[in-house]
This record gives C-alpha cells, structure tokens and sequence, in this order.
C-alpha cells in the first residue's frame, strides 16, 4: 500500500502528538530540544543574509532525524522544527516554482498546529502560513493570503492565488489582515493549474 504525501505527513504528525502528549504526562516535565533551537536560529540567521554552516537542505534533514528519533515534544520544539520545515527549497521546473518536497510544509503545518494548541503562541501566524505553502505549491492557490512569489517575467511580488471561501473571521484567528487588506498590499497571481 502507498500513502499519498498527505498521508504520510498525517501519519508523522499523529505520532508526534502521541509523543509529545508521552512527553508531558506525569509530572515529569522534557525540557527543549536544543539542537532543534539551534536548527531556528540558523534558519532565522540564513533569511537576513548572515552566514551560517549549515544549509536548509542540512536542516531539513536534522529536523526529519529528531522527529522520527521522538525528540519533538515540547511545544517550542513542535514550533523550531515547523519553522525550519517551513523554509523547505524550492526550484524552476518548467518555468514554475515548484517544491521540492511539498510534505514538508504539510508536516509543518501540523506541528506549528500542536505547538498552538499547546500554547505557543509564536505559532499562531505560522500554523496559516504552512498551510498557504503547502497549498501553494501543491493545489496553486492558498487559504489565508500568507505566501507571496516574484513574479519572474515582471520581478513584481504577487499573492498566491486566495481561496475566497475562507473568512476574515477565519483569517483573524491566526493573526492575518483581512483579505481586503492583503489585497491593499500587493496584487494577486492568476490562478492556473496546480504544479505537476
């Protein structure tokens, strides 16, 4: 049997929960992962232009290892390992940003998902924007409005296409503009076929 990407991302997460919830029950409290802290800052560091030894690539791959190793349970580390997902690579296939691997954002969305509900707040805009990029790159369109792209025929930035079935109201719980607001800010893609 063969899982769908989706699938697997929900499997990983689902035993994430498990472990995190392990993790807490008690009274003994698991401290945070340092390494996935460190793994955050190196990712933070890279998007302002500093040095840093490790690439995304090298990241991903220390993320991956501490999940499927179960030493992914606090909150903040559910947030440190979304926000190094989140920033999974991307590349021209056809003329077209495609991912590389998509399941990373999808299996980010479900982390920065849990370390909300558990009560990182730092996760709140993240948990919509996992969501966006993951859509963006699988379905061509987002929910919330959080991805833009550079257009590369116009080197303008453009919104994602925005599904319209989703609310302000929804928009509001994760801490986004209402969609007039977004739409203020920069233009909105055409939608076109979901990436191959």
């Amino acid at each position: 049997m063969f899982l769908r990407s989706g699938s697997f991302a929900a499997l990983v997460a689902g035993a994430i929960l498990w472990n995190a919830g392990c993790a807490t029950t008690g009274s003994v409290t698991t401290a945070q992962n340092g390494l996935l802290a460190q793994l955050m800052k190196e990712d933070q560091a890279s998007r302002t232009g500093d040095s840093v030894a490790r690439s995304d690539e090298d990241r991903i791959q220390l993320v991956l290892k501490e999940i499927g190793s179960g030493h992914v349970r606090t909150p903040e580390d559910q947030f440190n390992a979304a926000l190094v997902l989140d920033h999974s690579p991307m590349t021209f296939r056809n003329e077209r940003l495609v991912a590389k691997s998509p399941h990373d954002y999808l299996l980010a969305h479900f982390l920065a998902k849990a370390a909300f509900e558990r009560g990182n707040k730092e996760a709140r805009q993240l948990v919509a924007q996992t969501i966006d990029r993951y859509l963006s790159m699988t379905a061509g369109y987002q929910k919330y409005g959080t991805n833009r792209f550079i257009n590369q025929k116009t080197g303008q930035e453009e919104l994602a296409p925005i599904d319209r079935n989703t609310t302000d109201a929804e928009r509001a719980v994760y801490g986004i503009q209402p969609l007039a607001e977004l739409l203020k800010q920069y233009p909105e893609a055409p939608r076109s076929p979901p990436p191959r």
